[in-house]
């Protein structure tokens, strides 16, 4: 089964927006409560394959009120990932909520835990690493779309394991889009098989670069991620909305939880030069 999140023109939705707004003759300020300045953690762990993993990213912030322009980035927090062996890999403070480590040693199927202390609150998360195989080949062909008009259309295969479960989370980033669009696949259907996941825009043209990122994830996130592009319309970059509860709990307050998810995958990257 797939699912496919492609960003709508935000920037045609932005300019009709302030061809309304400056019709108008009154200005209202609402007065919106800020609310509680919750602290989001996206803490993906991604193994390219080809690579030894060792350079890892975390990134922290928290949520801010309406007006704010500026996202609150998060410092001098504790940062470290244990896997079930008991090696710690430490990740530093580089500043701007990035934190950073070199000596992470990544491993399918082994699980690992994140522990993020902030003042004094302290959130952790469990995961296990997730395997993914290698993308076979990058086709590029012309599609019709809705309109019977040709598009081009950039498409790669991969050859699912059999007699398991796996999920898969792909996506295309390309000098056309806002964002990038992004492809959740399960196997319920495909067992076994050789799958396709296809990228297509009116607007790709020859010389457009088309990023590919393939990636094995675990079922929860699977379903997480899907909530997630499902309310955002296709866009992961927005915050993620309360009331869809990631894994990273907060120990001083059971029940509470951080927003964003710690997941752990092996990837596999391909480029694409529109022919």
């Amino acid at each position: 089964m797939k699912y496919l999140y492609h960003n709508p023109h935000l920037l045609i939705l932005c300019l009709l927006t302030l061809i309304t707004l400056s019709s108008c003759e009154d200005v209202v300020d609402v007065d919106l409560d800020s609310g509680e300045s919750t602290i989001v953690i996206d803490a993906e762990i991604l193994w390219q394959k080809g690579t030894d993993g060792s350079q890892q990213t975390i990134l922290i912030s928290r949520m801010t009120d309406y007006y704010n322009q500026e996202i609150p980035k998060v410092t001098g927090a504790e940062v470290f990932i244990e896997n079930q062996n008991g090696d710690r890999f430490e990740f530093q403070d580089i500043g701007q909520g990035v934190y950073q480590c070199l000596n992470f040693t990544p491993e399918v199927n082994m699980e690992y835990t994140l522990t993020v202390a902030v003042a004094d609150e302290v959130y952790t998360a469990t995961e296990v690493l997730t395997s993914v195989t290698e993308i076979i080949d990058v086709v590029q062909s012309l599609e019709p779309d809705f309109s019977g008009e040709d598009e081009i259309q950039v498409q790669f295969t991969f050859q699912d394991p059999a007699d398991e479960t796996n999920f898969y989370l792909s996506d295309f980033e390309t000098n056309i889009l806002f964002y990038r669009e992004y492809e959740l696949t399960d196997d319920e259907f495909f067992n076994g098989n050789v799958i396709n996941s296809e990228f297509s825009d009116e607007d790709l043209k020859v010389g457009d670069t088309v990023k590919i990122t393939h990636r094995g994830i675990s079922e929860q996130f699977y379903n997480y991620m899907n909530l997630i592009l499902e309310t955002t319309s296709g866009n992961p970059f927005a915050t993620p909305p309360g009331n869809i509860r990631g894994n990273i709990l907060n120990k001083n307050d059971q029940g509470t939880y951080a927003l964003g998810y710690f997941r752990l995958s092996e990837s596999d990257q391909v480029t694409h030069i529109v022919e």
